[in-house]
């Protein structure tokens, strides 16, 4: 181990497996995490953007003065369609 180029091999392949080990940790933890980002208010509306995959996303489009929510769905190909549509006032009313 006095040569240099051997130390170098050495610790580049104990770092490549340590890497290894780390992806193969990742993948096999499992769950499709879910994310949402930040809030951007437009006047009356509030849309959020959220990931149904690694691939889908999710647009939610809140109108506050009528308060209904509308949920887009987002493909691959970038074509948005709408999902579903809720009355807040329905969804939040006191019981």
């Amino acid at each position: 181990m006095k040569d240099p180029r051997n130390l170098t091999i050495a610790t580049l392949c104990v770092s490549a497996t340590i890497l290894a080990t780390v992806l193969v940790l990742m993948q096999l933890s499992g769950g499709s995490p879910v994310y949402a980002d930040s809030p951007s208010v437009a006047g009356d509306y509030i849309l959020i953007t959220g990931a149904v995959s690694r691939t889908d996303d999710m647009l939610y489009i809140i109108d506050r003065t009528a308060m209904k929510m509308n949920a887009y769905y987002v493909d691959r190909s970038h074509r948005i369609t709408l999902r579903d549509q809720a009355d807040l006032r329905q969804l939040f009313r006191k019981r």
